[in-house]
């Protein structure tokens, strides 16, 4: 005779898990309002991310992936559009034979610089009347989680 095994959530689990719902929720508007930000720049968030990404220095498509939580398929993909736009290049890496280093352009620079400028002035609206150390509170929490994950 199969027995059912009985789970059940804790409280925290529950909240946690209307946590997780939220926070798809935010990942959506928040890529919808990236993608309005940036598409007179011929960028979409997906795009500027990898820009920002390799803003401080040249990184392989790999080191990217794995500081985004993204795939390395779709790094390459993006790095590849990026490049027939002429925002980046690959470089050779002397680290690695066959990983090239994705470069930002002087084109990808600018654009960048652009977009930057942009998202200043969108978070200071959207973000206007939001008590300062309650934000800073949520991204000390989804550090913590981010840890345990």
């Amino acid at each position: 005779m199969d027995k059912q095994i009985k789970t059940s959530r804790t409280l925290s689990a529950e909240v946690f898990t209307q946590l997780v719902l939220q926070v798809f929720r935010f990942n959506g508007r928040l890529i919808a309002a990236g993608d309005r930000l940036t598409k007179e720049l011929g960028l979409t968030s997906a795009l500027w991310q990898v820009l920002g990404a390799i803003n401080e220095a040249p990184l392989p498509v790999a080191q990217i992936a794995r500081n985004m939580g993204l795939s390395r398929q779709s790094v390459r993909r993006t790095a590849n559009v990026l490049k027939k736009k002429e925002f980046v290049d690959f470089h050779e890496n002397p680290n690695h034979q066959r990983a090239k280093l994705v470069k930002l352009t002087k084109q990808g620079h600018s654009v960048l610089k652009q977009v930057t400028k942009l998202q200043i002035d969108w978070s200071n609206h959207v973000s206007k009347g939001i008590d300062e150390k309650k934000l800073k509170t949520v991204i000390q929490m989804l550090n913590d989680i981010l840890e345990k994950m």
